[in-house]
């Protein structure tokens, strides 16, 4: 049982908390008990009393103390009472003891006062006379008290020379007397030797801690409680318990079992388990100290409080453990928020093993931010008490020269909410309780020394703002001049600066900040593969690596939650950021931007923010897009409107997007994703970029920035020769000019090959986005080795079944003929458009590989529209008489149709809009005194043509052939030779206008241009 706190004093402002059977197995907090100052928390049997001081007292008296007031909480009960009889103590109390009917007060002077029945002896006053005031005891008096605990009849006191003395009840020898009553505080002697600095009472018996860090147990034994290996008679001469393998730093003494806990942050239990109260996962009573092994690892508990069927474990980072049985109000069932541990099924409204207690911040499902410094137990419920401290300050980076308006939140400050109707609550002329309390806002440095106050004020529930100061002229001003970046701890006083909140976190090392703060989760390099690798020595590495990140991240975290809870003063980078990369992102937003400005060494991220200005257009040259415009549609519906007004309108509202920012892990500047926008208004904006390193204040100097609706429309050529690389053109809407322009190849997904990203180059003379698609060659080659190998195969399986017969009749697998194309004749491949190397349209635009071509000789397939076929001529045979003649095709002349039927051409869906081409050489003269003139690139296409019948007037007409058919174009005869006649050969077949397959060898086709022009005159 709790008969006091180790370091009784607190002093200091913070929240106070509660553990009943109201509470629902939780913490919560008290509002009554803010803007007061703790001094004393105190619980034992039903009862626990909290002793306050007014956070600012002034007294015109020299010398005077402020007054104490003292609550007291019975049971079950939500609301305490305000204990009238200790305002006769005038002196600071130091310390509070309760018995079942008296009380015992500690002064800060080392008196001892007590009140209370007269139960055998228990008030220490002498006889069976009651004190019904308090009282300073009698037998005490000269003699400076350190130290009281009380049990439940009996009592224990330590003065500052260490001698004990006890009186009271002592039927178990929990006096350490040989005597069973003593109405008069008597010197213990057995128990003075060993120079005993804290003790706990328990109901029968008493555990102290010397000045060794040893415990020592007395009294009743009967459950096991002393712990000396078995039960045993009462004793009054007190037993060392030497099995604890550690020094003892806090020792507690409940019903009927006791706790300590050791130097070395474990606790050990024993005696009475019927609840779990021992914590060690059962209900079996033990004999000796036993470890609690649950919280070996997971908690490093620094004190501990026993109750009547519970205990709870006060931990180094400030929360509260329980096992046994939750205090529960018997007429409820509701225990929604009761501690539990999953996955286990301890007896109902108990827990075997320790959990953590919640600590609820009062509203619904609300978690509180509040550490605890204390607490205390009593059979009932416990108190908790939680200094206030700081848990955040944002933002927490300013510029040395001040003038940031940052807010702290900080926990047990009181703030009272304005009436929704303040003249129904109070008078205009009354005050909120936050404009009431003078709030100081203190800004320290250790290194280099420097302490600064400033004043702040209560905003909000646990806010409190302030304006940090121009620290240039402090010693932090030349260091952080030099480019470094200093921890300042804040600290919030209520009363004036009497007392400050205490520091959650000691402020981080240069040298731990170098190692973690550049490699905060989601700044560092991604690795990948973890697992992944083959063979056991890579496994090991990747474990070690594993382990290695996650330490690194687990580090970089607790660096930024300690962080977060100071401000950090910086030299504000001069100017401003320099550029953007990449410069543009699109509409739907998503695209990773690095703004590169110079950042100070060492400053937290958590604040970094980047602003996206949307500034709004006046006009547009495109007055069709205007009218489309938010601004200018509303301004349509006005009857009647000002023009003169309605000009001067934007096109569209102003518009800032403020995002998340983060580290580059390059140290190139910082980073950030691009928001998403409205893509209708994209047109009506220009845009820019501005950064801040704190989230509010924004550096000078924005970035021109562009916001782009990319559509790719189509390609130019779409069509292209598998082992060929095709020039290709893409059309687009939306498009605006950047430096970085990448192409994305999606295949088919049953052929399993990864995209390919490729670069794409911008024409400035033509305004015009080119790339190169590549040829296919490689695969083409293998997926044709690959089907000859599988050919191969079936045939020796083939030729091993048909052995037997002998024939030789069946088919050789061997000899059928494989795709020259490998089976890629005709692949759809989906190009896909980048204007920053992240963002790729999602279009789908087909581009498609042909395979290989196989065209025929071109011939005339038409005459000119309008002219009729002109005959063949017979021209006299050469030689001998009588030998046939040589019949002359007609000439060429301007509009004839060419053709050529050609093989392997694609389906009609894909050629109907390919650039098809025919190309010929133009030359003068037969033979080998030809000479090229030029070479002539026809505009071609593919069609269904009826070729000429070879007998005209046959009743069977041919059928039609897909032909790529072009137009004989106009040739002057001034651009030709007079005289000499001219000839059309070395026929090629283009289906792209890039790549040509050549016609096989023909006669040269005879050209018949224009006649020459007669010459004026």
């Amino acid at each position: 049982m709790a008969a006091g706190l180790q370091h009784p004093t607190i002093t200091s402002s913070g929240e106070l908390f509660i553990l009943n059977g109201s509470t629902g197995g939780e913490l919560q907090p008290m509002p009554f008990f803010l803007n007061k100052n703790f001094r004393v928390l105190a619980a034992n049997l039903d009862r626990a009393y909290v002793a306050t001081e007014p956070p600012v007292w002034v007294s015109t008296q020299e010398g005077s103390q402020p007054p104490t007031s003292v609550y007291c909480f019975m049971a079950d009960d939500m609301e305490p009472s305000y204990c009238q009889e200790f305002e006769s103590i005038q002196d600071p109390i130091r310390q509070i003891a309760v018995g079942s009917h008296h009380i015992l007060v500690l002064t800060y002077e080392g008196t001892l006062y007590s009140r209370g029945t007269a139960v055998y002896g228990s008030t220490g006053h002498g006889g069976s006379r009651d004190v019904p005031e308090f009282a300073p005891l009698p037998a005490l008096q000269g003699k400076k008290v350190k130290f009281v605990a009380a049990g439940p009849n009996y009592s224990i006191a330590i003065t500052a020379e260490g001698d004990v003395y006890s009186w009271g009840r002592a039927f178990s020898g929990e006096t350490g007397l040989f005597s069973q009553v003593e109405a008069v505080p008597r010197f213990a002697p057995q128990v003075t030797p060993f120079k005993v600095i804290e003790v706990s009472c328990g109901h029968g018996h008493v555990l102290a801690r010397t000045e060794l860090q040893q415990c020592i147990s007395w009294g009743e034994n009967t459950c096991g409680q002393l712990g000396i290996g078995q039960k045993s008679k009462p004793t009054y001469k007190p037993q060392l318990l030497d099995v604890i393998p550690s020094q003892v730093v806090s020792v507690s003494a409940g019903w009927a079992h006791s706790v300590v806990v050791g130097l070395d942050g474990r606790a050990y239990s024993w005696g009475l388990n019927s609840h779990g109260q021992l914590g060690l996962g059962d209900t079996a009573t033990r004999m000796a100290p036993h470890l609690l092994h649950h919280i070996i690892d997971v908690h490093e508990v620094e004190k501990c409080h026993a109750a009547r069927a519970f205990t709870l474990f006060q931990t180094t980072a400030h929360s509260a453990l329980i096992c046994g049985q939750i205090p529960r109000d018997a007429t409820k069932s509701n225990m929604d928020f009761a501690p539990h541990r999953p996955g286990k099924h301890d007896p109902e409204g108990c827990v075997l093993a320790p959990v953590q207690l919640n600590l609820s911040s009062g509203d619904a499902f609300g978690k509180s931010y509040a550490q605890l410094s204390d607490i205390v137990a009593f059979d009932r419920g416990a108190i908790g008490f939680a200094r206030s401290t700081v848990y955040k300050v944002t933002p927490n980076v300013s510029p040395i020269t001040g003038g940031t308006k940052c807010r702290a939140f900080v926990t047990g400050i009181p703030f009272e909410k304005v009436p929704a109707l303040k003249s129904q609550s109070f008078s205009m002329s009354s005050s909120l309780v936050q404009e009431t309390i003078p709030v100081q806002v203190r800004l320290k440095s250790a290194a280099p020394n420097c302490d600064m106050t400033v004043k702040g004020y209560i905003v909000d529930k646990d806010i409190v703002e302030f304006t940090t100061p121009n620290a240039l002229p402090s010693p932090l001003g030349a260091v952080v001049e030099q480019g470094a970046t200093l921890p300042l701890q804040i600290r919030v006083s209520i009363d004036g600066g009497f007392t400050w909140t205490e520091d959650r976190y000691v402020a981080p090392k240069a040298k731990e900040l170098d190692k973690t703060l550049q490699l905060h989760p989601g700044e560092q390099p991604v690795r990948s593969g973890y697992g992944l690798a083959s063979g056991p020595k890579d496994i090991r590495k990747s474990l070690h690596e594993f382990k290695t990140d996650f330490e690194v991240r687990r580090g970089a975290n607790t660096m930024a939650a300690h962080g977060a809870t100071m401000l950090w003063f910086c030299k504000w980078p001069d100017g401003g950021p320099t550029h953007v990369e990449p410069g543009c992102a699109p509409v739907a937003g998503g695209t990773e931007i690095v703004v590169f400005v110079p950042l100070p060494a060492r400053m937290p991220t958590e604040n970094l923010t980047v602003k996206f200005v949307c500034t709004p257009l006046q006009h547009l040259e495109n007055s069709d897009l205007e009218a489309t415009a938010p601004m200018r549609r509303d301004a349509a519906e006005i009857i009647n409107p000002d023009k003169e007004a309605l000009s001067k309108l934007a096109l569209a509202g102003s518009l800032e997007i403020p995002v998340i920012a983060f580290l580059d892990p390059a140290g190139r500047g910082v980073c950030c994703v691009s928001p998403p926008m409205d893509a209708d208004c994209v047109n009506f904006y220009t845009y820019s970029i501005q950064v801040s390193l704190d989230g509010l204040n924004y550096l000078s100097r924005s970035l021109h920035f562009q916001v782009f609706d990319l559509r790719v429309t189509g390609l130019e050529p779409s069509l292209g020769p598998l082992v060929e690389t095709s020039e290709v053109k893409i059309k687009t809407t939306g498009f605006v000019k950047s430096e970085i322009l990448k192409v994305r190849l999606d295949f088919p997904k049953d052929l399993q090959w990864a995209s390919r990203t490729l670069p794409a180059r911008y024409d400035h003379t033509n305004g015009e986005v080119s790339f190169i698609m590549p040829e296919l060659e490689a695969e083409v080659r293998q997926r044709t080795l690959e089907a000859q190998a599988a050919l191969a195969e079936l045939a020796q399986a083939a030729g091993r079944a048909d052995a037997p017969e002998g024939d030789g009749d069946g088919a050789d697998p061997a000899q059928a003929p494989v795709d020259p194309d490998g089976g890629l004749a005709g692949l759809e491949v989906f190009v896909e458009l980048s204007l920053n190397g992240q963002n790729f349209t999602e279009d789908r635009i087909r581009f498609n590989y042909h395979g290989t071509i196989e065209p025929d000789v071109v011939s005339m397939v038409a005459r000119p529209p309008g002219e009729e076929e002109a005959p063949k001529e017979e021209a006299p045979a050469k030689g001998k008489k009588g030998a046939k003649e040589e019949v002359v095709e007609p000439g060429l002349v301007a509009g004839c149709k060419l053709g050529s039927a050609v093989k392997g051409l694609p389906p009609a869906s894909v050629t109907a809009s390919a650039p098809a081409a025919i190309r010929a050489e133009m030359v003068s003269g037969e033979g080998e005194a030809a000479e090229v003139l030029k070479v002539l690139t026809l505009d071609a296409k593919v069609e269904l043509i009826t070729p000429p019948s070879a007998t005209p007037g046959g009743e069977d007409a041919p059928p039609e052939v897909e032909m790529v058919t072009a137009l004989v174009p106009v040739i002057r005869g001034e651009d030709v030779p007079e005289g000499v006649p001219v000839f059309l050969r070395n026929f090629e077949v283009s289906l792209n206008g890039q790549s040509f397959t050549a016609c096989p060898a023909q006669n040269p086709m005879r050209l018949e241009p224009q006649p020459r022009e007669a010459p004026d005159g």
